[in-house]
């Protein structure tokens, strides 16, 4: 068995196209692939706390059950409307939003428009009386 160190000489000093062409694909797609492990973590969480399977999230999903092992790999690029099915579907926050984050998803949302309260410099003069 190979060590980590001699698997990394055999990469860095090879000159198969193949193997040139992952790390340039990587390197170059190294942000949104980073975000789509961690959507394929949540992912694989809530199945897992659901009991349920790929094929099941397949089916639920109207699509194949090899596009939901992409994305459970992590090497998909997905869409918002791949991302809201998902949500909705698992029950799980996968973008930040706003109105998720500071509340949780069984509590009602409340309207920002009501708890919105005026800053102080509007309300009362430089000096702190009332205007």
């Amino acid at each position: 068995m190979k060590t980590n160190r001699e698997k990394f000489n055999i990469i860095a000093t090879s000159t198969d196209t193949e193997i040139l062409n992952e790390i340039a694909y990587r390197k170059a797609n190294r942000d949104w692939l980073r975000k789509s492990n961690r959507i394929a973590a949540k992912v694989l969480a809530a199945l897992k706390e659901q009991n349920m399977s790929q094929k099941d999230l397949a089916d639920k999903m109207n699509v194949s059950p090899q596009y939901v092992n992409k994305i459970v790999k992590g090497n998909e690029n997905l869409t918002l409307a791949t991302i809201t099915k998902l949500e909705n579907l698992l029950h799980i926050i996968i973008l930040a939003d706003t109105e998720k984050e500071i509340y949780s998803v069984s509590e009602p949302l409340i309207s920002y428009e009501a708890d919105v309260k005026e800053p102080s410099y509007i309300t009362e003069s430089y000096y702190g009386d009332a205007v």
